[in-house]
């Protein structure tokens, strides 16, 4: 019997979603792994779990907090490497998967929050889409990262991108400590389209007590507007040989980069982010800026998306 118990108690359930999509097999998947108040996980353990799934971010779900006006969740998320603060499609696919079992109960928006590492985030839901006020503490690096740096690791940039029409410095900007992305503009799609993953990651250098950090290349190309003020944008997030179908974290990055970069006061910027196109993965993120009176920080970041769950198991840890 001991035995049984405790092999009951080794066994965790899990699912796996698709976020910023509304189409399985699209966007960027996510694990979610429940972990019930009667299971103590190790960091160590958390981290061969999420080695085993192999995606972007596996996120570990601890049970809603009672006693609560709204509901409120615990949650870790790691890569396949390591434990991160923040990142948006975990945060987005999680508040789509929980907070989807409220809405029965409501004839209006969901309300909810997630205390993670970076912060508590603020979640509303309502009608599959998922909308997030994220943690964020906009810091731009005084060293950008080098035309040179960029083509040296990204050749096949050079069949393309003539380096006098590209911008001598690339902006480091970090969303939170911990996340940080070099923000890469180019001319065109088809450029965007010769961006490759490397057998490198690029390590631009950054301010101290900012320089422990995942850092990763963001690339966009900056499209018309669309008629209701909305701007349009294509990506492609590369970390060495990863490339991620959707990042959340550096479409907030960037937006709020691009936002303080027009500096118009109290204002918010609504912006379409498409990623993954050239991975056959295309995600959808939504993301507003608002800036302070002055236009010279940010006031808040909300990240927008929804999410498709696509597989449900148990698995067994030690």
């Amino acid at each position: 019997m001991q035995g049984t118990a405790m092999a009951a108690n080794k066994r965790l359930t899990f699912v796996t979603l698709d976020v910023f999509t509304h189409t399985k097999f699209s966007g960027n998947p996510l694990a979610i792994v429940r972990v019930p108040v009667s299971t103590s996980l190790t960091h160590e353990q958390k981290q061969v779990i999420a080695r085993e799934f192999n995606l972007s971010e596996t996120v570990f779900l601890h049970p809603a907090l009672e006693g609560l006006r709204l509901p409120e969740w615990k949650i870790d998320i790691f890569t396949v490497p390591q434990e991160i603060p923040f990142a948006g499609h975990p945060t987005i696919g999680t508040a789509c998967y929980v907070l989807s079992t409220y809405t029965s109960q409501s004839t209006g928006p969901v309300c909810g929050t997630f205390i993670t590492k970076a912060g508590p985030i603020s979640l509303e839901y309502c009608d599959g889409l998922a909308r997030a006020s994220i943690p964020h503490s906009i810091h731009i690096h005084r060293h950008g990262l080098s035309s040179a740096e960029l083509l040296g690791s990204q050749p096949t940039l050079n069949k393309v991108v003539d380096a006098k029409s590209m911008r001598d410095q690339s902006p480091v900007v970090s969303i939170v400590k911990g996340m940080t992305f070099a923000l890469v503009e180019l001319g065109s799609v088809e450029a965007l389209a010769h961006v490759t993953t490397t057998c490198t990651i690029t390590q631009p250098r950054l301010d101290l007590e900012w320089d422990e950090s995942f850092v990763a290349l963001y690339f966009y190309v900056c499209l018309p507007s669309s008629e209701e003020g909305l701007f349009n944008l294509r990506t492609r997030m590369i970390a060495g040989s990863l490339e991620d179908p959707a990042t959340g974290s550096a479409a907030s990055a960037l937006t709020a980069y691009l936002s303080l970069q027009a500096g118009t006061r109290s204002n918010t910027y609504r912006y379409a982010v498409t990623q993954g196109v050239e991975m056959g993965r295309r995600s959808d993120i939504g993301v507003d800026v608002t800036l302070s009176e002055d236009g010279t920080r940010v006031a808040d970041v909300t990240l927008s998306g929804r999410a498709v769950q696509v597989m449900e198991g148990t698995l067994d840890y030690q």
